[in-house]
């Protein structure tokens, strides 16, 4: 499905005056809850509640980012003042309580496998909460920590899961990691899997971390969260922006041969800002009303 120029339907106009304007009674129903890992670190997420049955959602965050950066926010705020209660957590990866987002040069004590955990124990505590399955909504290296958690925790209560601007490592024109880079990871890994090197990662030209934790992100290319992503039920949706600069050519027609559902939104980028975003909300809209 291919989405031209812009819609407003009556709830994105109500959704545009919640991404302008959160009510202090919004307000009111937020608050940050911790957990506790078993390696002892404190992670951390905001609850937004509606006081109403409405069904929960847990948001994640793309690539070192957090729940602040701009298209989660504004996602998660407008779906809360839509009448959904909402889950924004804050991946740690390695860092204790973290608030912030990561530099690429800072040392990585993380795995994909460390983020999938952290997201299994989100998604129970949501689903303990609100007794109801979760809609699952990532964004760019967020929907792949999605379907890498979908694929290992398959009998996970899940309702739907809503994919947007879905990457793999490995491919794209801002991707720095390659071949080569594996390679030498791996001949590191051989060697001494507990040093610290620096390889290239996503848009990172400096990531600073274990083989091992660089690895296990890597194996997460096209074909492996393709596979996954063939499996994965309820079927995915996945939603892209018309103009997203940040996919190789060949991802898409990819994901469309394994017949998966795409909505397409013309002219939105990878990260669906200015008057796209209420294109997106509206596409989220008419996805979860079908469930």
């Amino acid at each position: 499905m291919i989405i031209r120029g812009v819609r407003f339907t009556q709830r994105t106009i109500q959704w545009i005056v919640a991404s302008s304007l959160i009510t202090a009674t919004a307000a009111a129903k937020s608050e940050i809850v911790y957990q506790q890992l078993e390696n002892g670190i404190t992670v951390n997420a905001e609850y937004l509640d509606t006081g109403s049955q409405g069904p929960p959602i847990l948001i994640l965050h793309g690539f070192l980012q957090t729940r602040d950066f701009f298209t989660v926010r504004r996602l998660g705020d407008a779906l809360h003042e839509a009448g959904y209660r909402v889950l924004l957590p804050n991946l740690s990866l390695g860092i204790n309580d973290r608030r912030q987002s990561l530099a690429c040069e800072a040392i990585h004590n993380h795995s994909i496998e460390h983020d999938t955990d952290e997201i299994a124990k989100w998604v129970e505590w949501l689903y303990n909460r609100t007794d109801e399955p979760i809609i699952l909504i990532g964004h760019s290296a967020g929907s792949l920590n999605l379907v890498a958690f979908l694929d290992t925790f398959r009998s996970t209560p899940v309702a739907k899961s809503l994919l947007i601007s879905l990457i793999a490592f490995g491919q794209g024109p801002i991707a720095k990691e390659n071949l080569a880079e594996k390679r030498r990871a791996e001949g590191d890994f051989a060697e001494n899997s507990d040093e610290i090197h620096r390889y290239r990662l996503a848009y990172c030209d400096h990531y600073s971390t274990t083989a091992g934790f660089y690895l296990s992100y890597l194996a997460w290319g096209q074909q492996r969260t393709l596979q996954a992503i063939s499996a994965i039920r309820p079927e995915p949706t996945i939603i892209f922006g018309g103009s997203d600069k940040r996919l190789g050519p060949e991802w898409k027609p990819l994901l469309r041969a394994r017949n998966v559902n795409i909505i397409e939104i013309e002219g939105a980028n990878h990260f669906f800002d200015h008057t796209h975003e209420f294109n997106l909300l509206d596409s989220i809209e008419q996805s979860l009303g079908k469930l």
